[in-house]
C-alpha cells in the first residue's frame, strides 16, 4: 500500500514497526492503522514527544492527566498496559514502552522527525 506524500509539518516517531504521526494523530504498524482511545492517544503522544527520554511516573501522571493523579501509580500502570496490548509485538514483549523500575517509562524510539523516512 502506497502512503500519500507527507504534509508539511508532519512529525513522525518510529518505534520498532510502529509509526506515530503526532500531527495527524495516527498510529500505524506495518502500514495498518492501530485504533486507540482518546486517553491512550494522549498518553502515547506524550511518550512520543519525549521519545528516548526516561519520564518519571509522577511527571506522566501530572502532565497527561492532572496534578491530583500524582502518586496513583496503579492508574498509570493500567493505561500503560492497555497501550502495550495494542502496540507491542506480543504478550510480555516490551520493545516499545520500557519500564524503568520504580522510576517511570521510556518510549524506545528516536525523537520526532519532520518527515517519514
Amino acid at each position: 500500500m502506497t502512503q500519500p506524500p507527507p504534509e508539511q509539518g508532519t512529525r513522525v516517531v518510529r518505534a520498532g514497526d510502529l509509526e506515530i504521526d503526532l500531527v495527524r494523530e495516527e498510529v500505524r504498524r506495518r502500514g495498518e492503522t492501530v485504533s486507540l482511545t482518546g486517553t491512550e492517544w494522549k498518553l502515547l503522544a506524550y511518550l512520543a514527544q519525549n521519545a528516548g527520554k526516561v519520564l518519571l511516573n509522577d511527571e506522566i501522571l501530572r502532565d497527561v492527566w492532572r496534578p491530583e493523579y500524582e502518586g496513583d501509580f496503579q492508574y498509570l500502570r493500567v493505561w500503560i498496559s492497555r497501550l502495550r496490548r495494542k502496540l507491542e509485538p506480543g504478550p510480555g514483549q516490551r520493545t516499545v514502552i520500557k519500564t524503568m523500575q520504580a522510576i517511570g517509562y521510556v518510549l524506545d524510539a528516536k525523537p520526532p522527525t519532520d518527515h517519514p523516512a
